[in-house]
């Protein structure tokens, strides 16, 4: 890794792709599979996503991160009503962004800073890419930061920068 200066892996081939693709039971969204076409996974992302999974081990949230499923379980019966929330809008939306869509979710890292990155399945965009984020168990709620895995890559980078220009001075 020195030496090459990459922070990557040998890439994923067609048949590594195909074969999560079926273990996990769905396609993967273009730019997951145009990543893991260069590199089969990779390693420090930032300072709280220490690993994206290889082809070989990424999977449904119920199956790799169970105690969140839980959490995103209790959040998605939450009862209310809350405050000032008529018609339960914001009630409906809770439910949904950190239950219903957390559940549903592929996760992409299992290490880090007390976070994963996850995958909305259930949220298609035009170009096929589905919306991620960042859950972590310091932050209050699930952030759903991205329209795609690449977007989610750029974001985490931006984070990065300004994080150790911060610490530059």
């Amino acid at each position: 890794m020195i030496d090459s200066g990459w922070l990557g892996f040998p890439p994923a081939t067609e048949t590594d792709i195909s074969e999560a693709e079926h273990r996990i039971g769905t396609r993967l969204p273009p730019s997951l599979r145009d990543f893991y076409a260069v590199t089969n996974g990779w390693r420090t992302t930032g300072p709280f996503v220490w690993e994206v999974l290889p082809t070989t081990r990424i999977g449904w949230l119920q199956d790799l991160v169970p105690q969140l499923y839980d959490m995103a379980t209790a959040a998605e019966a939450i009862p209310g009503p809350f405050k000032k929330d008529p018609g339960d809008a914001r009630l409906m939306e809770y439910r949904l962004e950190q239950g219903t869509r957390v559940k549903r979710s592929l996760v992409l890292s299992l290490e880090g800073d007390a976070s994963n990155w996850l995958l909305d399945p259930g949220t298609l965009n035009r170009a096929g890419e589905w919306a991620a984020g960042r859950w972590s168990s310091w932050n209050p709620a699930m952030e759903w930061q991205a329209e795609s895995f690449a977007e989610l890559m750029r974001e985490e980078l931006k984070t990065f920068r300004r994080l150790t220009r911060d610490e530059r001075g």
